[in-house]
């Protein structure tokens, strides 16, 4: 009986220790699962999320969440949940300037680089699907928007433009070139930086 009480403590000293001492499996991104993702509700909204006037970076970080899986990091408010009957995010969740910031962050992701106007072709070497775009409207140094690489191929708006394609909310769209040119008023001033979440 006393060997039976000691084998027990013990096991279940093993177990306090592990629970204690447990390695952190780290989350890896899964860049076809945000693409999956940012295609299916590129041109809708999820209802188990919040939907925005302005939503494109709320759509990002939901095709890095739900597809990429990337869990949701709350201390550096990158995070989105239903508290009873009302919604509560940070605002790297749901801000482009600060997904931005909180991406760039060494640990979080890679730059990929950042092209001013005159460097923007409709082919670009440096991003593949599941990479996270960011444009700044005025090259003023603040991020006002994001998109997600899903493709290379014909835009769906303007067949005659063959390169890589994003999708992105506020003004939904479903495989657009890239850069926005023919449906940016401010392309002349607009700098994009892609990113690749890790």
């Amino acid at each position: 009986m006393k060997k039976n009480i000691i084998l027990f403590l013990l096991l279940i000293g093993i177990f306090i220790v592990n629970c204690f001492y447990s390695i952190k499996a780290e989350a890896v991104y899964n860049s076809e699962g945000a693409v999956s993702y940012a295609n299916a509700w590129a041109l809708d909204r999820n209802p188990n999320y919040p939907s925005f006037s302005a939503d494109c970076t709320n759509f990002v970080s939901q095709a890095m969440h739900e597809g990429g899986n990337l869990p949701f990091d709350k201390q550096n408010g990158w995070y989105c949940e239903k508290v009873l009957w009302w919604w509560n995010w940070g605002t790297a969740w749901s801000v482009a300037n600060d997904l931005y910031k909180y991406l760039s962050n060494p640990s979080k992701g890679t730059v990929l680089g950042k092209w001013e106007p005159s460097q923007q072709s409709d082919i670009n070497y440096n991003i593949t699907r599941g990479d996270i775009l960011f444009y700044d409207w005025n090259s003023d140094g603040t991020y006002d928007h994001a998109a997600i690489v899903v493709d290379y191929g014909r835009d769906a708006y303007r067949p005659d433009i063959i390169g890589d394609l994003q999708n992105q909310h506020t003004t939904d769209t479903y495989h657009a070139i890239w850069h926005l040119k023919p449906y940016n008023d401010r392309a002349s001033s607009t700098t994009i930086t892609a990113i690749r979440p890790k």
